[in-house]
């Protein structure tokens, strides 16, 4: 298990440094929270598959089938081999022991249904087979080359006569597997396996069997070419539930997009669609041209043209990004600030713009073929989902499977700006490389609650999640830091509000101000003064006021928190140069809020 801190360099040392010690002391040991044990016994399924074939992808009908009556764990791709512009079909068939999936090409689009166990499918030729996976009871031993190219982390590769018949070839080979061998799933360390090459230039074939604890044996047999292969061996996922190995799923989704000069149609692989694009891209002085329009739609974002300003505004999803280009000049801004000046191209009437600048300041990526005359166009979203959330305490545990990236925070406290979590391993199949099970906590509050995680490069919320639970102010602790300057401290603070009601923990709501008063006992006896700081919700820390304790250990400040109605996080400090190598080290924290 490892433990993971990150902060966003925006906010101050000392913020960080008090939600270190707050947060980590409410982290639990790895496992599942209480929102998984509540909704375990729920008598209906939430079943969430990995978002690479179980949203909106090909492969979701026969996943979904395969997670219901395949007899083993089924694994699928999250990638496909290229296509050559053609439509994707699938066949696939139960066995006794597992099952048995064709993919191949086709020049119609087929139903969604005939992806599944014993539909009949169209006759195809072997030409038109790009791969075929399959699973059963575990074997002894695969066929495979006399040349051993490479063994490593439980996997070795080989291959035939033909396919290793020059030393550039074998080098080649060599070189591929290493580097998969380093990240892909299937190559992973819980998995053995073996990889043959047969067979050389359109007639190669790529072949790979593998199996977990040696009980089932997966097999992946392609007919596409070797970066295909590998990028397709790197993607198997198992068709699990992801939503009972962790509370929320947060993984990226990759989109991808193939287009050719010249040509309105467009491909969309993962969907096995087909769309018409507002106009053909174009080539302008070796630089590829997309119709804005179309990026704009397949980002999921937003576009508005307004012609008294001869000028179009964009961005991506949730309006975040916003760009104002001016048609006639060329000229980009965001918000009063202009960050390009960039050719614009007009066909029948739409805005076309170079690639390459949608890729620097949107995101997109791209790749382009200028013997092919065709590219593609890919973007990364986060797909998400959860079950539902129940607090029966004043701090949150959720576990959260995803790829990190990500930061968290209590919609009724904020966020001091940094973060921390406890990793544990993924569940098998997924690469402990790239993917985590993170447990993480945040603190909750009478009232109406909401766990919220961000993209933690951007900032833009991902997702907020209510948090079902039926807290009173006694349940809200004050929230001690745990330094161990502080191991014998005693405060007995205590809370009285403007009306004159006392609270009976570390939560006050007030219309006005809040008396905080108490008595130093233990090892702060001979202290003089504390220091106190207010916090809004998702603001900035106050400066540090300094109130004075009398010699007996009695103290009192009236907070009167000065930046409207919400709620404040209120920290007690040390007195100045009282511990060493901190200015501000916390002592406890607790929350006010103003009605």
């Amino acid at each position: 298990m490892n433990s993971v801190y990150g902060s966003k360099p925006a906010f101050k040392w000392t913020a960080a440094f008090l939600l270190v010690f707050l947060v980590a002391s409410l982290i639990p040991c790895a496992g599942r929270s209480a929102a998984a044990e509540e909704t375990s016994s729920s008598t209906v399924e939430q079943v969430v598959l990995d978002p690479g074939f179980g949203y909106r992808s090909i492969w979701e009908t026969l996943a979904n089938e395969l997670y219901k009556s395949s007899p083993v764990t089924a694994y699928l791709p999250t990638r496909l081999p290229d296509s050559g512009q053609l439509y994707y079909g699938i066949s696939s068939r139960l066995t006794q022991e597992g099952y048995a999936i064709q993919l191949f090409t086709t020049d119609k689009v087929l139903a969604a249904a005939s992806s599944l166990p014993g539909t009949a499918s169209p006759a195809r030729k072997p030409g038109d087979v790009l791969m075929e996976a399959s699973a059963g009871a575990a074997q002894s031993s695969f066929p495979h080359g006399d040349t051993l190219l490479l063994a490593k982390n439980g996997w070795a590769m080989y291959a035939d006569s033909a396919a290793a018949g020059t030393e550039n070839r074998k080098r080649q080979l060599v070189q591929a597997f290493s580097q998969a061998a380093k990240f892909a799933t299937p190559l992973s360390a819980d998995s053995k396996g073996i990889i043959n090459v047969s067979g050389t230039g359109s007639s190669a074939v790529y072949s790979a069997y593998w199996s977990y604890g040696g009980k089932t044996g997966y097999t992946l047999v392609s007919h596409t070419t070797l970066t295909d292969f590998v990028s397709v061996l790197y993607s198997f996922r198992p068709v699990i539930n992801l939503l009972n190995q962790a509370d929320v799923v947060l993984l990226p989704l990759g989109m991808e997009l193939n287009w050719q000069l010249g040509r309105t149609s467009a491909f969309l692989p993962r969907e096995n669609k087909r769309i018409v694009l507002s106009s053909a891209p174009i080539l302008v002085s070796g630089n590829p041209y997309f119709p804005l329009k179309d990026a704009i739609a397949f980002i999921q974002g937003h576009m508005q043209t307004v012609p008294s300003e001869n000028a179009v505004y964009f961005s991506e999803n949730g309006y975040y990004n916003q760009l104002k280009l001016n048609l006639k000049t060329g000229q980009v801004f965001k918000g009063s600030q202009k960050i390009a000046t960039i050719k614009v191209r007009r066909q029948n009437g739409v805005t076309l713009l170079p690639l390459n600048f949608l890729h620097e300041y949107l995101g997109l990526t791209f790749s382009y073929n200028s013997a092919a005359k065709a590219g593609k166009i890919q973007y990364s979203t986060w797909f998400t989902n959860n079950r539902p959330l129940k607090g029966s305490s004043a701090t949150l545990s959720v576990s959260v499977l995803g790829t990190g990236n990500f930061s968290y925070e209590s919609s009724r406290i904020g966020s001091f700006g940094s973060y921390s979590y406890q990793q544990s391993k993924p569940p098998q199949g997924y690469n402990g490389r790239k993917y985590s099970i993170y447990q993480v906590s945040i603190p909750l509050l009478p009232g109406e609650n909401e766990f919220v995680y961000r993209d933690s490069i951007t900032g833009r919320i991902i997702n907020s999640i209510p948090v079902n639970s039926a807290l009173t102010a006694a349940d809200i602790p004050f929230r001690y830091s745990g330094l161990p300057y502080y191991d014998s401290l005693t405060l007995n603070p205590k809370l009285t509000s403007s009306d004159g009601t006392d609270w009976p923990a570390g939560y006050a709501e007030t219309s006005s101000y809040v008396d905080l008063s108490g008595v130093i006992q233990g090892s702060g006896k001979g202290i003089s003064s504390l220091r106190l700081t207010l916090r809004p919700v998702n603001g900035r820390e106050s400066k540090a006021v300094s109130f004075p304790v009398a010699k007996d250990g009695h103290f009192s400040y009236r907070i009167k928190p000065d930046k409207g109605k919400g709620s404040y996080t209120v920290t007690l400090y040390n007195p100045p140069r009282s511990v060493p190598l901190a200015d501000l080290a916390a002592i406890v924290s607790f929350t006010i809020v103003v009605k």
